[in-house]
């Protein structure tokens, strides 16, 4: 039985994860950097378009499914006996998994959250957000050498929008890195939330089910080595019985690559919708997409062992 002190500092592991997520979604009401701006710049003109995954669908595929993944797959193994020792380390699967998505969702949001006040960049249907009032523009005027040429061919202020919902405005200028905006059908819908939980799924998913690219060492030496994890996937006796010399690694069935990508081609598409529905620029869909593979990696190491190691087990619970 686990001691008091270990459960804690789980517990612990725990707290700090919501109180990251919690701060970090606080902090995000903060008013970003207002850039000027002009408007004949068609980089930030494209109209508005409706999201093509709305936020009951995001949160289903980004939050609900790696989780209910993580804890189905930890759990239920069909056709194993189950015993105390076996129940405890199926738990703790469950937890390490959890814990490590926790982690990658975390770290992403208090990232993309910050970083986006600090640059303060228009999204590509800025203009249409801003609602700038053009007969005046000449009282918002700040800059530019283009008024010989046309009166709008200048750099104007935050002042000039007519657009009367202010979180409106604001998310107007959270273009980088791609991310939530404050949007009824758009809330908390990002690029690098959807990485941080469907890569990390597939990371998961590649450890468990022992996806990876042979190395010097065999996929069973590896697997032997795991004395109380259970295989989530049935296996022969007989073939497991029969090794495979060392300097001989074997590739594993080639089904099994559609785990990890089945999870990658979605997070893919979802950050692609914030480009083609003209809510980000295609460096900030890089951009986000970085920020959620570093940080569901992160989270996945922080509680497991590499997938190139072969090993589907967690690392093992902290010690007295």
């Amino acid at each position: 039985m686990a001691s008091r002190k270990i459960v804690l500092s789980y517990v612990a592991d725990w707290l700090l994860i919501f109180i990251a997520i919690v701060v970090a979604l606080a902090l995000s009401a903060v008013n970003p950097d207002y850039h000027t701006f002009s408007v004949l710049d068609l980089s930030i003109s494209y109209p508005f378009r409706a999201a093509k995954v709305p936020l009951g669908l995001f949160i289903f595929l980004v939050i609900i499914v790696p989780v209910g993944f993580i804890i189905v797959l930890s759990l239920f193994v069909p056709g194993r006996p189950v015993s105390r020792q076996i129940w405890r380390q199926r738990l703790w699967e469950m937890n390490a998994g959890l814990l490590g998505i926790g982690v990658s969702f975390a770290t992403t949001t208090i990232v993309f959250t910050q970083v986006k006040n600090l640059t303060g960049k228009p999204r590509p249907n800025f203009l249409e957000l801003c609602q700038p009032d053009v007969r005046n523009i000449t009282a918002h005027t700040v800059g530019g050498f283009g008024h010989s040429l046309s009166p709008l061919w200048v750099m104007v202020n935050l002042e000039i929008c007519q657009q009367p919902d202010k979180n409106k405005l604001n998310d107007g200028f959270r273009s980088f890195p791609s991310g939530y905006t404050s949007g009824d059908d758009y809330l908390l819908m990002c690029c690098p939330v959807a990485f941080a939980g469907l890569w990390y799924l597939s990371l998961w998913l590649s450890s468990k089910f022992n996806v990876t690219i042979p190395s010097g060492s065999t996929r069973q030496e590896h697997i032997q080595n795991d004395e109380t994890v259970e295989p989530l996937v049935a296996v022969d006796e007989a073939s497991e019985s029969r090794s495979v010399p060392q300097e001989q690694p074997t590739a594993g069935p080639l089904y099994l690559l559609f785990l990890p990508y089945i999870p990658l081609g979605l997070a893919i598409f979802i950050g692609g919708t914030r480009y083609f529905d003209f809510r980000n620029h295609g460096f900030d869909v890089l951009a986000g997409a970085a920020v959620g593979v570093v940080t569901a990696w992160f989270g996945f190491r922080w509680y497991h062992r590499p997938t190139s190691a072969g090993s589907r087990a967690a690392w093992s619970p902290r010690s007295d």
